[in-house]
């Protein structure tokens, strides 16, 4: 019965605020490496050189060929996922780069946004996490808009024993100025929080006060992600509930 009451209340909320219309872009993942520095208690996603392989990063042709098939399928948009900096960790990734002329994954990433907006119908949108002004404005050329999930505002989520501990990365200081950054670059920019990791209501509310903030002074905010925390086995959370659908909603 609370549920169905919450449910109420949030559609109510979002007609008033938003109405019914429904938009959503077709996009193809474009995962152009999953080595990452940092090592987040709740994520598959990220690999080491040891379980990649000899695919530590996407070739050229595999990104062009990714975004191409994309597009003909219907694909609007190209969305680069990758981890974060993991030149910084691995000699392997360093080396990789380095033999095809990269000091960093940003410098590749912007490489391999070009040929997609150059040659396929897509529009590139990278995910690279976070960047600093020089960085993001190698990018801005090629991607009529970037995004990065603030997940939390919460710096207690780094203490010992924390989803974030051995994460640097998440940081909400350098998480909230890379958003702060695109706002003054005026580029487009997708964020977001994640539900369920440990934040309280009150850190919750203050993730999101912190994005409106940002929205407020640059008006360039064209997304923000309510994403729920779902336990993944082999994971260092593996064991924790996931988000509960009331405080989701």
């Amino acid at each position: 019965e609370r549920l169905g009451d919450l449910c109420t209340a949030a559609s109510r909320l979002r007609d008033q605020g938003k109405g019914r219309t429904v938009t959503f872009s077709p996009k193809v993942f474009i995962p152009l490496t999953r080595l990452c520095r940092d090592f987040c208690g709740y994520c598959t996603f990220r690999q080491d050189p040891l379980s990649a392989g000899d695919r530590l990063f996407l070739t050229p042709e595999e990104v062009l060929e990714t975004a191409q098939a994309g597009g003909r399928l219907g694909c609007t948009e190209a969305l680069f996922t990758l981890g974060e900096r993991p030149e910084q960790r691995y000699p392997e990734a360093r080396d990789w780069l380095q033999r095809r002329g990269y000091a960093t994954t940003i410098q590749y990433l912007a490489d391999m946004c070009k040929p997609v907006l150059d040659e396929t119908p897509l529009l590139p949108h990278a995910n690279p996490g976070t960047m600093s002004r020089r960085e993001m404005m190698s990018m801005a050329p090629y991607n009529p808009s970037m995004g990065l999930m603030l997940e939390s505002a919460s710096q207690r989520l780094h203490a010992e024993g924390g989803p974030h501990q051995y994460a640097p990365s998440k940081r909400p200081r350098v998480r909230l100025r890379t958003i702060e950054i695109a706002g003054e670059l005026g580029v487009p920019f997708t964020t977001g929080i994640l539900v369920g990791i440990g934040e309280t209501r009150r850190e919750r509310i203050d993730s999101l006060l912190e994005i409106r903030r940002l929205q407020s002074s640059y008006g360039h905010i064209q997304e923000v992600i309510i994403q729920n925390f779902r336990s993944k086995p082999e994971t260092p959370m593996g064991g924790q509930p996931d988000a509960a659908p009331e405080e989701l909603i």
